[in-house]
């Protein structure tokens, strides 16, 4: 049976800062704030950040699904370290190669002769100034591998202030003084996120390292200006009515950002509304605000079988029609006419789902769009689209945000623009 080769590394550089571990509180998700506690920027805050109890405390540590492997793999210990399960912590070898599998609901990990089996297995360097390679990424902390029936799920198990190190570079691409006001809004709305899900208490892990929850790299994506901004912000995120708000983002909102409830269903937060980007738009400024695709009018009969909105594909396409737009200008409600057939009605983000970009055949990038229909002697043969923005709409505009700081404006700023009504609350200090 091939092998996974998995390897633990040295450091080439030391962390950054030495962390303090926290716990949870059993109420930790309601936070008491006392006002007029400022951030430690050289800047002046234009906003107040709220300092809750120390009691309240919500610093822990994170466990970050990076890998589920279904078949047997190796880990080669290239420092020493020590393995820990049922209690039990041993040291191992630098040098030393684990096989590891899991089978109901057991990971068996094997050295040499010796066999050990666990429903979790933990790694951890000797030396806390060492890490963790798994699959050509570095890791803070320690790595996981647990159980789930015959599958074994990899877990990074780290500070929460080390994990944002490793998201905000990957949610915020460009690296410029101008944009640093946007990367301490990744900042924290990424601990903001994390914290979330942590409240969550999910059984394996917390978040995934994928763009279903936060893009996380590890180690090896952090740069200095992404760090700062995580530093400069430690401990804050953004709360309403004293608790952790949720967060949404997204790469460009084409000029007007969604409210939630026409994403995600019948869900009223007053921060989640949809706003004005600005006038004119900030993420205007950016590649992604404008868009077009062309399809022929087969693309969208096989788009609709795929998605099981009709049952055969011989079906002649007639037309496409926005019936209703929301307030933003995304469709509401589009129809899309076939011969002989009532109009097939999709609403809402479905949309996106449905009607794919040709690019790569992921969602349309926007709802937003305008609708050209080319005919040929009363035959339709393309449907041409024109349209703004990336992402669902709900949140932060990433683009936005970025321009946003370009133009002068504080992280306070910008996060009051997309998340009105929200506070910025430090729930932890170093």
């Amino acid at each position: 049976m091939a092998l996974t080769p998995i390897t633990l590394k040295s450091p080439f550089f030391k962390f950054f800062l030495l962390i303090i571990f926290f716990s949870l509180p059993g109420c930790a998700a309601t936070l008491r704030n006392s006002p007029n506690n400022t951030t430690n920027d050289k800047k002046p805050s234009n906003n107040n950040v709220s300092k809750p109890d120390n009691s309240n405390s919500l610093r822990q540590n994170i466990r970050v699904l990076i890998s589920e492997e279904l078949k047997e793999f190796s880990v080669k210990l290239e420092i020493d370290s020590y393995m820990m399960y049922d209690g039990t912590e041993e040291k191992v070898d630098e040098g030393k190669t684990l096989k590891i599998r899991s089978q109901g609901g057991k990971v068996t990990v094997t050295i040499g002769e010796t066999v050990h089996n666990s429903s979790i297995i933990k790694l951890r360097p000797v030396n806390n100034d060492e890490y963790l390679y798994f699959k050509k990424k570095s890791y803070r902390g320690e790595i996981w591998f647990s159980a789930q029936n015959s599958k074994t799920l990899v877990v990074n198990y780290l500070d929460l202030e080390d994990y944002v190190l490793g998201v905000v570079p990957l949610e915020i691409g460009l690296k410029n003084e101008y944009f640093f006001q946007a990367l301490k809004c990744a900042a924290v709305t990424a601990r903001t996120f994390a914290i979330n899900r942590l409240l969550e208490k999910r059984a394996f892990y917390d978040v995934t390292d994928g763009v279903k929850d936060q893009a996380y790299g590890g180690i090896d994506v952090e740069t200095g200006i992404d760090s700062r901004a995580v530093f400069e912000t430690e401990g804050m995120i953004l709360t309403w009515q004293s608790k952790p708000a949720l967060i949404f983002y997204h790469a460009n909102c084409g000029g007007h950002t969604e409210d939630i409830a026409n994403v995600f269903g019948p869900v009223n937060h007053p921060y989640l509304k949809g706003v004005e980007d600005g006038d004119p738009p900030y993420c205007e400024k950016s590649p992604s605000f404008r868009w077009a695709e062309s399809y022929s009018a087969f693309e969208i009969i096989r788009y609709l079988f795929d998605a099981g909105l009709i049952k055969s594909k011989n079906f002649v396409l007639e037309g496409m029609e926005i019936k209703a737009r929301h307030p933003s200008g995304r469709a509401k409600e589009l129809l899309v006419y076939l011969r002989e057939e009532k109009p097939v009605k999709i609403t809402g983000s479905r949309i996106r789902d449905v009607i794919k970009s040709k690019k790569d055949n992921s969602i349309l990038r926007s709802s937003n769009f305008e609708i050209e229909v080319i005919e040929e002697n009363s035959v339709v043969k393309k449907i041409n689209l024109k349209g703004l923005g990336n992402g669902h709409g709900v949140g932060m505009c990433q683009w936005g945000a970025m321009n946003q700081s370009r133009a002068g404006r504080s992280y306070e700023e910008i996060l009051a623009h997309y998340f009105p009504q929200t506070e910025i609350t430090r729930v932890y200090g170093n």
